[in-house]
């Protein structure tokens, strides 16, 4: 039975469908890589328009130097909860090389870009849309896809004259993209304007069994450069290859000491500090549908590393990614030579109790075990002289992990939602792969924090030709309008 919010939300896009897309792609069009400040702004400004006009009140507000912040409310004449609604307007770094069209200029697809699918112009008032379509641009699905549901589902519900029956409080952040660095500044500011029952973290995608998803945690992150040095300068591989040492040799048997061909991370004492899985969380991933094998064919991947290749059971253990190599030269500007230094980008998702400090601590007391001197900067030419292995690490931004009890009485209300979309049984997830600083919101708002996503699993998220699927964009309006009418 489909309940009064749900049958608002649908006749609102199918019939103004035209117009919200159109304001989608207005908003997809504005620049928002992290750390472009004024592009930022921008943005943030956009968004104190668009939700002042639906009687908002809400306001930008900017430390020296930073990406601001949107807070504010949304009210309701006969409150029954308090929901805070956090979302990130900002996106990851692009190159335009990589992609098929422009990432600042939306652009409509009949499907899928792996499949083919044409280019089409948008459509026009009272057009019909396919709910198969794509939006390609930056920031589709992730994170500007909620603004756009939340906004359309507040004019659903108006155009029905359904009363809202749930206050929002609003918290939309500039800079989660690159780790967050002020977001605990902001909300040492502001914790007394960010008062709410239970905040929903809207970011990431749905099952990819395309059921509604819930999720209530995520995992940490540290990250660091490793870099190794070799001589001073690049030397001649014929006359000096296999007695200078080479430090793109060194750093490989480096990398392969991390982690054994399972994928079991061998650095002493990597999983010690893991909070212990629970039955609760044993027996909601058991509930999961299974995807793996959809996966490994959408994917192009043979195997999983682990041997119990269950995905949701991994997610509850810290990973260890090496996310990029560089030394010497390759292709057609390959040189004979012994490179000066090799370099490996490498990131760490941390599993509730983990600490991000003392991750890496273990990280350098691997390498110590191997015999190198950590250096937090480049060797001197002395150094480079005395010690036969040194390795220098910087280390990034980094945040633990956070996770709510998979059976939280708390976020029956916003399950409820999803189920009533119609759209599948809920998939409660008692974790994330990917990381958000959730952790913030526990200790300074003191409110539980659970994830509630819309976009498609398969959005290319943080990658070239990112994308969201309408038919998703159309789920988030149904669910938000259920959300504010609060039944």
């Amino acid at each position: 039975m489909t309940t009064a919010p749900v049958a608002a939300a649908r006749r609102h896009y199918e019939k103004y469908g035209a117009m919200i897309l159109g304001h989608f792609a207005n908003l997809l069009a504005m620049p928002n890589v992290t750390g472009d400040v004024p592009a930022l702004r921008a943005i943030a400004t956009e968004l104190v328009a668009r939700f002042s006009m639906k009687r908002g009140d809400v306001r930008a507000v900017q430390l020296e130097g930073k990406a601001p912040v949107v807070i504010g409310t949304l009210g309701a004449p006969r409150p029954q909860r308090r929901l805070g609604v956090y979302v990130h307007y900002d996106g990851q770094p692009v190159s335009s090389a990589e992609w098929v069209s422009d990432p600042f200029t939306p652009t409509l697809r009949r499907g899928r870009l792996s499949d083919g699918a044409a280019e089409i112009p948008l459509p026009k008032p009272g057009e019909p849309v396919d709910p198969d379509w794509r939006f390609y641009a930056r920031g589709a699905a992730d994170d500007k896809a909620p603004f756009a549901a939340i906004l359309a589902a507040i004019d659903s519900l108006a155009a029905a004259g359904i009363e809202r029956r749930t206050e929002l409080v609003f918290l939309f952040e500039g800079q989660e993209e690159a780790g967050s660095p002020d977001l605990r500044r902001y909300l040492e500011l502001l914790a007394p304007d960010l008062e709410a029952d239970l905040w929903l973290l809207c970011d990431g995608p749905v099952h990819p069994s395309g059921r509604p998803q819930v999720a209530f945690g995520v995992r940490g992150f540290c990250g660091f450069q490793l870099t190794v040095y070799g001589p001073e300068r690049e030397l001649h591989s014929g006359h000096f290859g296999n007695w200078v040492p080479n430090p793109a040799h060194d750093l490989a048997r480096l990398l392969a000491s991390f982690k054994d061909d399972r994928g079991n991370v061998l650095i002493e004492g990597f999983y010690d500090t893991t909070r212990p899985i629970t039955e609760a969380d044993l027996k909601a991933n058991a509930a999961l549908p299974a995807v793996e094998a959809q996966f490994r064919r959408d994917l192009g991947f043979a195997e999983p590393e682990p041997e119990n290749g269950n995905l949701a059971d991994h997610l509850l253990r810290p990973s260890f990614n090496i996310r990029g190599v560089r030394a010497g030269s390759t292709g057609a500007g390959s040189r004979n030579a012994i490179p000066t230094q090799a370099t490996a980008s490498i990131d760490i998702r941390l599993a509730a109790g983990n600490d991000p400090d003392a991750m890496l601590d273990l990280v350098e007391r691997h390498l110590r075990t191997r015999g190198y001197v950590i250096l937090d900067r480049e060797p001197t030419p002395e150094e480079r002289r005395t010690h036969r292995h040194l390795a220098r690490i910087d280390r990034e931004i980094a945040y633990p992990a956070a996770r709510a009890p998979v059976d939280l009485s708390a976020a029956d209300f916003v399950v409820a939602a999803a189920a009533a979309t119609g759209r599948g049984d809920v998939v409660r997830l008692p974790t994330f792969g990917g990381s958000v600083p959730l952790h913030h919101f526990n200790e300074m708002l003191d409110a539980p924090v659970v994830m509630l996503p819309i976009a498609n699993y398969d959005n290319n998220q943080h990658g070239p030709n990112e994308n969201l699927r309408i038919a998703n964009l159309w789920y988030g309006i149904e669910l938000w309008a259920t959300l504010l009418a609060g039944d």
